[in-house]
């Protein structure tokens, strides 16, 4: 039982010098002990360490961590998802918010699609939309993008390009129809107002600032608490 908690420091001890560091680490231990020690290691990882492990990661080059992150950690992790990104005083035009969009989709596509499979995808969908801003961060990845409203409208119709806003759009249809509706129905009402877009961004944006806020605050706030005065 000690092996996989000497490997977890190695993996952490990795970590500070970055992502890709900790990805070598991974791959020595798939290497030595296979995949199931793999995950005792990866669900070990707090939110941070995942952030940090997987912050290069897309689509095209998913972690190997990512097929073991768990439905809570994915979670805790899109939690502190808005402390990569500086804030920006006002969103202006697409080209304010493009960036972080592809962060976000970035983000969540390894997390929900990288598998391939259908039960951890539901598993992963489904916990994202529980959160207040689950729903909108889907959403987030699609707007502005070339034909997304007729993909909303007509879903099933439209070719898709995999590992992008559209495989998560189809697979959100597939797995979670409810709250695919629930997208569908907020892309419908940001553009009854000829500003909704943009100001859907810049309030998606904020609300991620204040949810890593949130959790920094409550680090400093412990932090004091065991100051030995």
């Amino acid at each position: 039982m000690t092996m996989p908690t000497d490997k977890t420091l190695a993996v952490r001890a990795a970590l500070e010098n970055g992502g890709s560091a900790a990805e070598t680490q991974l791959a020595l231990l798939a290497g030595e002990a296979g995949d199931s020690q793999l995950q005792i290691v990866v669900e070990k990882l707090t939110a941070a360490e995942i952030n940090v492990l997987v912050a290069d990661a897309d689509m095209s080059k998913p972690s190997m961590a990512h097929a073991f992150i768990t439905p809570d950690q994915f979670l805790e992790a899109f939690d502190r998802l808005g402390a990569r990104w500086s804030q920006s005083d006002e969103i202006k035009s697409t080209a304010d918010y493009t960036e972080i969009q592809s962060d976000v989709e970035d983000f969540l596509c390894p997390m929900i699609l990288s598998t391939g499979e259908s039960v951890r995808a539901k598993k992963m969908l489904e916990k994202l939309l529980g959160h207040p801003l689950g729903a909108e961060a889907i959403l987030f990845t699609a707007i502005g993008r070339k034909d997304y409203l007729e993909f909303l409208a007509a879903p099933g119709t439209q070719a898709i390009t995999r590992g992008t806003w559209q495989e998560l759009l189809q697979v959100t249809l597939e797995v979670q129809p409810s709250g695919y509706a629930e997208i569908a129905g907020l892309a419908r009402a940001i553009h009854e107002d000829e500003d909704g877009l943009l100001s859907f961004a810049a309030g998606f944006i904020h609300a991620m600032h204040e949810e890593a806020r949130k959790y920094h605050a409550a680090v400093e706030t412990a932090e004091e608490d065991f100051v030995d005065i």
